[in-house]
């Protein structure tokens, strides 16, 4: 099977936008995805292509892009060839299944991602990682949306989380969240295809959030409704220059800022639901 390349240019101005556009050609049936310093390229099957919805697209975002066709060739071989493993510190080694290198990490993941977001490449999934990190899971309940490989809540299950929810909107993420649960061995993280709507009527210790800022604006107000009483939010997906933004809209919820990161202009940061009670940090 032939398949087409659609190379979009990214202007750092504009370098927001690829996740937005990663979520809009995974609804089109694009099936995998290579992130570069200006550049997206995103993979479909010929016979699946649909070259009006893809100009539209990119014309309503003002971006330059090339369709190229590209002739049958082993994927899973280029794949291998193109994935590093990420070292996230000395804490954490997210790998794919055909690494053999020994890391010197408290904790491996072995994560074999498809199309889904979450390998830890991007800078936001890493210091997510990072911030997860900081802080105590023992015995706690964690809810991750925008879920993606399930990366982060597997993480936090082998932090001592007692329970994990993880759930996102693309049925091939919920798939490999399952699988990358199952090849880690971890048994108590559920994962739900869908979106807030579906959160279980149940609260939260811990609820991590890696998506656009447009949703995030949309969900915090929900995420806040389902967290305990000194509960933290971790978020990421948007830049530094927004956290003002996230910021206001946390605090109106009853959800103030306890710290940040910051890594390639984006942020990832942590709220907390009661200062007052601090649970673990």
């Amino acid at each position: 099977m032939n398949y087409i390349e659609l190379n979009v240019e990214i202007p750092e101005q504009k370098e927001y936008l690829t996740e937005i556009l990663i979520a809009f050609l995974a609804e089109q049936e694009f099936e995998s995805f290579s992130e570069a310093k200006g550049s997206l390229k995103a993979y479909i099957a010929e016979n699946s292509f649909d070259e009006n919805e893809a100009k539209m697209l990119m014309e309503s975002y003002n971006l330059n892009f090339q369709i190229n066709k590209i002739e049958q060739q082993n994927w899973n071989k280029k794949w291998e060839e193109n994935y590093d493993p990420i070292v996230v510190d000395d804490k954490l080694a997210i790998v794919a299944p055909f690494h053999n290198q020994i890391f010197n990490t408290e904790y491996k993941i072995i994560i074999e991602p498809k199309m889904s977001f979450g390998t830890g490449h991007h800078a936001t999934t890493y210091m997510m990682s990072q911030l997860i990190s900081e802080y105590s899971m023992s015995e706690a309940s964690v809810l991750d949306m925008g879920c993606g490989t399930g990366v982060l809540g597997i993480y936090a299950s082998m932090l001592g989380a007692v329970s994990v929810v993880a759930i996102d909107i693309d049925e091939w993420a919920y798939e490999n969240t399952v699988e990358n649960a199952q090849r880690n061995n971890v048994s108590n993280v559920v994962a739900i295809k869908g979106d807030v709507t579906n959160i279980p009527q149940k609260t939260f210790d811990f609820v991590f959030a890696n998506i656009n800022l447009n949703i995030l604006k949309r969900d915090i107000p929900k995420y806040a409704d389902y967290m305990n009483k000194g509960a933290f939010l971790f978020l990421s997906g948007f830049f530094e220059t927004e956290l003002n933004q996230i910021t206001t809209l946390c605090n109106d919820y009853g959800l103030f800022f306890v710290k940040s990161i910051i890594k390639e202009n984006w942020i990832a940061c942590v709220f907390h639901k009661d200062l007052s009670n601090n649970k673990v940090c």
